[in-house]
Formats: C-alpha cells, structure tokens, sequence
C-alpha cells in the first residue's frame, strides 16, 4: 500500500496507486459531508484547546516542515513557538524508522541506517523552554501488515525493546514518557489473529518499559476507523488486543482530517474510546488531526491547514470526554510563517487559551 522514495537526503513513505484509487473518492465525499455538518451545526465556543503535539525528525510521509538538520537554537526557536501557541507537551513521534532506514539518535545498536542527531538537541530544548516531552521509541508501520507471524512479531519486539533500552541509557530522566509509535486501527471486522499478536507485542514492550522504572508513562495514538454498525465490535476488538497491557495514556487518532472518520460520527466514536479506557484503566486523550487533505501528487498527499470551525467542532467532540487535546501537527500547520490557513487556525486556539 505505499512505496518509499528519496526526497533531499531523507526518505518517505508514498501512496502505492491502489491506496489512491482507494482513498481518492473517500476523501472527496469526507470533504462534502463535513461541509454539510457544519453548515447544519455552526460552532459556538470551545471549552477546551490543544495543548500538545507531536513533532518529528521530518514527516514520514509529505514533506512538511523537515527539521532532522536543526541544530540546538533553531530547537529552541520551535519550541518556544508551539509553547508560546499554547503547547505544554511535545511527542517525538519516532527517534528510529524502520521502513525509511533512518534513525536520530547515536545509537550503537541500528548503525546501519541513516542517521541524524535530532534526539539530544529537541530535548535540551524541552528542557530550556520548559515543556514535557513523550520520547516516540522504534516507528515501523507493523501494526499496518495484514500479514504478521510469529517472525515478525518477534523482531519487532525485539527491535523496540532494544530502542527502548538505547534511548534510557542515553536520555534517562529527561522525558516524561514514552511514546508507542507503530500505529493500527479496527478496519471493519475482526482479526482474531492479528489481535492476538498486537497484544502480545504491546504488552511486552509496556512490560518492559515498567519494569524497568514505573514512572515512565506509555502513550499510544491509533488511528479511528467508522464503519456503520461496527462500533461495537470496535470495541471488542481493541478490549482484545489492550486486555493485560499496562498502557497509561491512550490519545486516538480523530481520523477527521486523514478522512477515516467524519464529523458527523465523532461523538459515536469518542463514545466508544471513552468506554475502552475506562474499561482497561488508561488515562483518555485525543489526537485531534488539525489538517485537510487537499490534492494527490506524486504518490503523495499535500495537505493544508484545516478551517477554525471543523477543528472548533472536533475539538467539542472531544471535550466531553478527553482529558488533554494534542494534535498532528503544530510545527507545520500552526507554525507556518506565511501561511493564511495557518494562521487563521493560530490565532483561533490562541483566543481559546
């Protein structure tokens, strides 16, 4: 479903032509259909903003705002930025991506990749400006595959167990937690087998993790799937794959701007996170998708700001049942000088604040 390609000195994940001709006309009707909802439900005032967002090496799949080059002061400069919008948490979204063969840290272990410092001078910043950072750990895009085995699964633990104890020799104590970065979602019916592998593979990565010291929260952001009268199958089947996982926080993917959840069925499906982190004991977020999928090029989505009044609508969504709003992605589609839609959506969230 994606081929990677080369852009500049780094690489990317692109769509494969069959994920286009998939995605293409369910963006378009997700685009009309959300622009009836809010012109049937104006919205008023917010009762919450977003306070957190994810940051990274570059994206792994557009361009955006590419920052595996920055040197400390240009960290500084971000990250005085996203706190001076509002932001008290950042999320490393990976420190290693398998796929792309590139890694951000000096690590001993995966010295065969690419590599980039971009770990040690992000958190020196945090440090500086005063903002808690979630460290992502190992990406790779496994909980994707429809084809796992026990081979598979097992590398993959393997490989996030060795990242895990690489970034706490080298950045113990300078992160609140750690972010869980292979992502997967509920794709309309149940896979008994592949559930039984991603449990085992989260919670022996979260079993690590807290054995090895129990203050470090474990975050993880799953995509949001709808599918008509599936919901409660949904929710059997995370039950599944989270049941004996230690997880702290569980910050959802809305889905409303990759198009795999509208506007219309947010409240259904925020119902039913509420449910399973209340269920399993985990602390609720949502990862509230502040972009707009605009057009495809080049095997590869380029993707705008969203308006103020469907991220206002997702944001009250959200808010009867989240207890902290973060988002994908403030460097590029809040910080980004120049940009009208930009900065219309910066000074909306700022007026929240």
């Amino acid at each position: 479903m994606y081929n990677i390609v080369d852009i500049e000195d780094f690489s990317l994940f692109t769509a494969s032509q069959r994920a286009i001709d998939m995605i293409e006309p369910k963006i378009a009707k997700a685009k009309l259909d959300n622009k009836e909802f809010l012109a049937e439900n104006p919205q008023r005032e917010t009762s919450m903003t977003i306070t957190g967002t994810f940051i990274y090496a570059h994206p792994p799949n557009y361009y955006g705002q590419p920052m595996h080059n920055y040197r400390l002061t240009a960290w500084i400069k971000l990250i005085r930025e996203l706190k001076e919008i509002g932001m008290d948490t950042v999320i490393l979204q990976a420190s290693i991506w398998n796929e792309l063969d590139e890694c951000y840290y000096p690590s001993k272990h995966f010295n065969y990749t690419k590599n980039w410092n971009v770990v040690e001078p992000m958190l020196e910043a945090a440090e500086i400006i005063g903002i808690q950072v979630f460290l992502g750990g190992y990406g790779s895009a496994t909980g994707w595959r429809d084809d796992l085995t026990p081979e598979i699964i097992q590398q993959e633990k393997s490989n996030q167990k060795t990242c895990f104890k690489e970034l706490l020799q080298l950045y113990q104590g300078r992160f609140t937690g750690i972010y869980f970065a292979p992502e997967t979602a509920y794709f309309g019916e149940r896979d008994q087998k592949k559930e039984a592998f991603l449990n085992d593979l989260y919670r022996d990565f979260c079993n690590e993790v807290k054995s090895t010291d129990q203050n470090i929260q474990i975050l993880m952001s799953p995509a949001t799937k709808y599918f008509p009268d599936k919901l409660a199958e949904m929710t059997d089947s995370w039950l599944a794959i989270m049941q004996d996982v230690p997880l702290d926080i569980m910050a959802p993917q809305d889905s409303i701007g990759t198009c795999g959840n509208l506007l219309r069925h947010q409240l259904e499906t925020y119902k039913i996170w509420h449910e399973i982190c209340q269920q399993q004991e985990i602390e609720f977020w949502s990862n509230i998708e502040i972009f707009e999928r605009k057009a495809q090029i080049t095997g590869t989505y380029y993707n705008m700001t969203a308006n103020p009044q469907r991220v206002a609508a997702q944001i009250n969504h959200a808010a009867p049942y989240a207890k902290k709003l973060i988002c994908w992605e403030a460097p590029y589609y809040l910080a980004n000088k120049g940009d009208e839609r930009s900065l219309a959506l910066k000074q909306y969230l700022q007026q929240i604040n």
